[in-house]
């Protein structure tokens, strides 16, 4: 259905021999106004950046729940993770920014809000 929407403007063409001028020319602006309309939202939505998946994980925010070490268990979106610290050893209560995911495992460091909200570094 999908390739059939975006393929309008070469199904419309055969107007051109069935129809007289004044009609299927107007009926073809029509359906190639169409078309510009569905290829704007599509490219558009092709655009946006991913919100799923491994990758769509970094840069979320997030709670550290347990700390043994550099293996932490930690909530984001109210799910729970399998985390590493790649920065400062982090404790329970901790807020953390996941920074990579290797496998199911989450890569984060400490969240540093002074730099992430007024463009510095604190310290």
């Amino acid at each position: 259905m999908c390739h059939l929407l975006l393929a309008l403007p070469l199904l419309a063409l055969p107007l051109f021999w069935i129809f007289p001028l004044s009609v299927a020319l107007p009926s073809y602006s029509a359906v190639a106004a169409l078309s510009a309309v569905i290829y704007w939202y599509a490219i558009r939505a092709m655009k946006q950046p991913i919100r799923n998946g491994a990758v769509g994980m970094v840069g979320e925010i997030g709670e550290v729940l347990e700390a043994n070490g550099e293996d932490l268990r930690v909530r984001i979106h109210n799910e729970l993770w399998h985390a590493v610290s790649t920065g400062a050893p982090l404790c329970k209560g901790d807020d953390l920014e996941v920074v990579g995911v290797e496998q199911l495992t989450l890569q984060v460091q400490k969240l540093d809000l002074d730099a992430r909200y007024f463009g510095g570094s604190s310290g």
